[in-house]
C-alpha cells in the first residue's frame, strides 16, 4: 500500500463561513473546508490505557501487544498518526519507542495525560481539570520527544467549545476530537459538518472523525465494525466515503485481562472483537484494493493551513 499526499481537493457540500454552532448560550465561529485529498485513508490510533473511560482504574495490558500492530503497518505500508495518553510515558514507555521506532510513518500528538472522563456536575470543576490534562500532557509530550506537539485529541471525543481557549493558550493547531454523531450520554454532534473547519476566533483547525454518510453517520472506527459486525463492515468497504479517518485502539486489536472488570454493559459491547488484528487488515486492504491512498492526519492539517 503507498502513502500519498497529492492535492485533489474535495468540495464540500457547503464550503462556507458558519457562525450558528451553539454553545450553551454562546455561539462559535467556523468556517467549512474541504478535504484536501480524495479517496485517501488516514489510520488514527488512541493508544491509551484499556478501554479508556470505561474502567474504574487504568491499566496499560493492550498497549503491550504494539509490536504485532507495527509489524502489520509495516507489511502493508500503511502510515499511522497516534494520539498518545501521556501517562503511558510513566507507565509503558518501551510501548511508545515500539511505535516511534517501527518500519512505517508515525506522527505523535497528545491525548490527555490520565484519559479521565469529564465532569458533568461542575463546569467550572471540569474546565480546570481539562486545563490542567492539557498542561500536563503538553509539558511530558515535549521531555519525551523533545518536540512541540501541534495536534490534540480528547477522550471520547468529548470536547467541549470553552476547550478550544485552552488549546490555543497552549500552542495547538488543530484539533481531532470531534465526531459529527451521536453518542448517548457523551455528545450529540448530528448536526456538525463531516468536513474540517477552521475556528478563526481560535485559530485552530478542527479534522473531524469521519462517518459512513450523511444520513448514516456511524464512525469509521473499528470498534464500529466490531459493534454492529460484518454487515456494517461489508457496507463500509464496500461503498467507502470518500475520505475515511479509521479509527482504532489497541484494546479492539487484543483482549486485555482487563476485560473482566468492565462493567457488564462494557463487556457485552467489547465482546465482539475476537481477532481484531484480522479485521484491521481486512479494512486497510480492502480500502487499498479500491484504490485508496493513506496518509497522516499532519498532512490535512499543513495543506488546509497553507489555505487560510
Amino acid at each position: 500500500m503507498a502513502s500519498d499526499s497529492g492535492d485533489r481537493s474535495i468540495a464540500p457540500d457547503d464550503e462556507a463561513d458558519r457562525s450558528d454552532i451553539p454553545a450553551g448560550s454562546e455561539r462559535i465561529a467556523r468556517r467549512e473546508l474541504a478535504w484536501p485529498v480524495d479517496r485517501q485513508v488516514y489510520l488514527t490510533l488512541d493508544f491509551e490505557c484499556d478501554y479508556g473511560t470505561a474502567l474504574e482504574h487504568n491499566a496499560y495490558e493492550a498497549v503491550t501487544h504494539v509490536d504485532k500492530l507495527v509489524a502489520v503497518l509495516e507489511r502493508l505500508d500503511v502510515p499511522l498518526t497516534a494520539f498518545v495518553q501521556t501517562e503511558l510515558f510513566d507507565e509503558q514507555p518501551e510501548t511508545v519507542e515500539t511505535l516511534r521506532d517501527g518500519g512505517v510513518d508515525v506522527q505523535f500528538h497528545p491525548h490527555s495525560h490520565t484519559h479521565r472522563g469529564r465532569d458533568h456536575t461542575e463546569a467550572e470543576r471540569d474546565h480546570e481539570r481539562t486545563r490542567w490534562e492539557i498542561e500536563t500532557s503538553t509539558e511530558r509530550y515535549r521531555e519525551f520527544f523533545g518536540s512541540d506537539p501541534v495536534g490534540y485529541r480528547f477522550p471520547d471525543g468529548n470536547v467541549r467549545r470553552t476547550d478550544y481557549e485552552l488549546l490555543t493558550a497552549a500552542g495547538y493547531e488543530f484539533d481531532a476530537s470531534v465526531f459529527p454523531s451521536w453518542r448517548p450520554g457523551r455528545f450529540d454532534n448530528s448536526d456538525e459538518p463531516t468536513v474540517p473547519a477552521y475556528l478563526p476566533d481560535h485559530d485552530l483547525v478542527e479534522i473531524p472523525f469521519t462517518v459512513f454518510d450523511e444520513r448514516l453517520r456511524v464512525p469509521t472506527a473499528l470498534s464500529y465494525c466490531q459493534l454492529l459486525g460484518r454487515p456494517y463492515t461489508d457496507l463500509l468497504v464496500a461503498h467507502p466515503p470518500s475520505v475515511v479517518m479509521f479509527n482504532i485502539h489497541m484494546h479492539d486489536l487484543v483482549t486485555p485481562s482487563s476485560y473482566a472488570d468492565l462493567p457488564r454493559f462494557y463487556r457485552a459491547v467489547y465482546a465482539r472483537n475476537p481477532d481484531g488484528f484480522a479485521w484491521l487488515e481486512r479494512v486497510l486492504t480492502a480500502l487499498d484494493d479500491r484504490g485508496y491512498s493513506f496518509s497522516v492526519v499532519d498532512h490535512v492539517h499543513d495543506v488546509l493551513r497553507e489555505r487560510l
